[in-house]
């Protein structure tokens, strides 16, 4: 996975590990990447390096030690920034489709910062799973044993509905609806099809296949997704919120065989 990635990248995620085995020690468990860094899909100038931990235990002191040290101002990140979610293990063992984080930090120099340590009743939860989803997929550790053994994988008819709601989540939002939103929704509804995550660019060249409609749309999130996020995205927000629902739609009716057959005697 790594072998992919520029150099400065490759050096960054050697820092953080250090950094993470000076701090943490012994009850560093895995680390392990996610999202487009996961999935073979990394877009230098546009993509986060987005990274899961997990820890036998840790007190508030570690952890506010732990951000500080993965802070940008301190460890600066090559990337658009730095997305790092920290679990305890036997909150992994619960967890299901909740948060459960005991950190989540967010740091870099597109990045809004944001440091928790615990999560809220008012968290977006979804992502949380769908990471902790992706990640155990693709089986990529920097640290540890196959994340698979310690994220505990969420089955499909389980994880499709918090798929669904990440969708409805930004359909329903008051904002302004940019090319992550078409690539989002692109990547959700090839895991609805096909049981499994894909890179952003590759579930958008299959959605523009399945939904000629709005290959236009998929095509201009394509193009304003590799002009990097300091270029601003160029796509019409009526014309996402109508992909959106479209996808929704699509959704929704997959969601319905896999909610039978989820339940006992279903097929």
């Amino acid at each position: 996975m790594t072998s992919t990635l520029p150099p400065a990248e490759t050096a960054y995620l050697a820092g953080v590990l250090a950094r993470l085995r000076a701090v943490l020690g012994d009850t560093l468990l895995g680390v392990y990447p996610t999202g487009s860094l996961a999935l073979d899909g990394y877009t230098p100038g546009r993509s986060d390096v987005d990274l899961i931990a997990v820890v036998e235990q840790a007190d508030l002191a570690v952890l506010e030690t732990v951000a500080a040290e993965l802070s940008h101002d301190v460890l600066p990140c090559p990337a658009t920034g730095l997305e790092f979610v920290l679990y305890e293990r036997s909150t992994l063992a619960v967890a299901g489709t909740g948060a459960g984080f005991v950190l989540n930090l967010n740091t870099g120099r597109e990045l809004p910062p944001k440091v928790e340590f615990g999560a809220g009743d008012d968290e977006a939860v979804f992502w949380y799973p769908i990471d902790r989803s992706i990640s155990s997929q693709q089986g990529h550790a920097l640290l540890g044993p196959p994340p698979g053994t310690l994220l505990g994988p969420v089955p499909f008819a389980t994880l499709l509905p918090v798929v669904v709601e990440s969708v409805e989540a930004r359909l329903h939002a008051d904002l302004d609806l940019g090319d992550n939103a078409v690539l989002n929704a692109c990547r959700s509804l090839r895991y609805a099809t096909h049981r499994r995550w894909y890179p952003k660019r590759q579930a958008a060249q299959w959605a523009a296949g399945v939904a000629p409609k709005f290959g236009p749309l998929i095509d201009a999130a394509l193009r304003s997704y590799a002009r990097g996020r300091a270029a601003g995205a160029t796509v019409d927000g009526a014309e996402v919120r109508a992909f959106l629902a479209f996808v929704l739609g699509r959704l929704d009716r997959d969601r319905r065989p896999a909610a039978s057959a989820g339940r006992p005697g279903g097929r």
